[in-house]
């Protein structure tokens, strides 16, 4: 993995970089995420203050299935997701990776909600899959 990852909104106003390893990478395939993206959300899960964000945002909440509250933060001129956060991962910013500046450096690792997955959605059958969201660890 390279020790920095750029990307941006459609329009480029929305910026990230990060710096590191990511926590985890892979593709999340619940209700949630289909709806705010196009079938799955590709996320790269990575320590809160190894990410910068540059230009403005607006952010949208709603209780994910822990109860807890998910926020999503998108470009206000384009509307592309471009990070999240959420209470059940304090500490941990999740960017789209669909967005980076060099997308081979996205490397998923596992599927997570497939009980919400799309017929026509298929993503690669060798990656662990999890019908929620998986135990931590």
């Amino acid at each position: 993995m390279a020790d920095t990852m750029t990307g941006s909104c459609l329009c480029g106003a929305l910026r990230f970089e990060a710096r590191g390893e990511p926590l985890f990478q892979g593709f999340c395939q619940c209700s949630d995420c289909r709806k705010a993206g196009c079938g799955r959300y590709a996320a790269i899960g990575m320590p809160a203050d190894a990410v910068t964000i540059t230009g403005e945002s607006r952010r949208y909440g709603k209780p994910g299935d822990s109860g807890q509250m998910m926020y999503r933060n998108f470009c206000p001129t384009c509307g592309s997701t471009v990070f999240d956060h959420g209470d059940a991962m304090p500490g941990v910013t999740i960017i789209n990776a669909a967005l980076l500046d060099d997308p081979d450096l996205f490397k998923p690792e596992s599927v997570i909600y497939t009980r919400s997955a799309l017929s026509w959605d298929h993503i690669d059958p060798s990656l662990p899959r999890f019908e929620a969201m998986p135990p931590p660890g």
